[in-house]
């Protein structure tokens, strides 16, 4: 399975450097200080900052500025899924999973709950009468039954629901 990401020009730009990778990478581990980051990376604190500024254009990661004295750099959304495409598969495949899952037991509890009832003609010999204008009128009896399309449904949207988080199982494992 290829692993596809679409990028925008300013992330595209953005990864075009070593150094901002790494600078990702790190970022994935903890959010971290530009001290820090300089300090990991050993470069200098400019250099650092403008590779920063950089990122942040792009959306890749973001500054958390709290009351405090330090500035916090740390990943956004979009760059978490670039540093791991896989989690949005797995994202994906559990919330159809799941999706499956709650249909299948709605059907299931309209199964066990919703009754039809059929049409039974008894024609027995004993039964048949005659009247006056010598047509056949017949007993009929009604028979509560289940629906079975109910059942077979939520059989099958369980069987999904197994098949898609068995998927993202193995593509969580993979990666490992």
């Amino acid at each position: 399975m290829d692993d596809k990401i679409t990028l925008d020009k300013k992330s595209f730009m953005a990864l075009a450097s070593e150094s901002r990778i790494e600078l990702l990478k790190k970022l994935d581990e903890r959010r971290m200080t530009l001290s820090e980051l300089a300090r990991e990376l050993q470069m200098s604190k400019p250099a650092v900052l403008k590779h920063l500024e950089k990122l942040i254009e792009a959306g890749l990661i973001k500054k958390n500025e709290d009351k405090r004295k330090w500035i916090y750099y740390s990943l956004t959304l979009k760059g978490k899924n670039i540093l791991h495409p896989e989690r949005v598969k797995i994202v994906l495949l559990l919330s159809v999973s799941f999706i499956s899952l709650v249909s299948a037991i709605g059907m299931l509890w309209k199964y066990l709950h919703e009754k039809t009832y059929k049409v039974v003609e008894l024609t027995s010999q004993n039964e048949w009468a005659y009247d006056a204008n010598k047509s056949v009128s017949h007993n009929i009896s009604y028979v509560a039954t289940h629906n079975t399309n109910f059942f077979n449904i939520s059989l099958c949207l369980s069987i999904l629901a197994a098949i898609l988080i068995a998927i993202a199982i193995f593509i969580y494992t993979r990666k490992r």
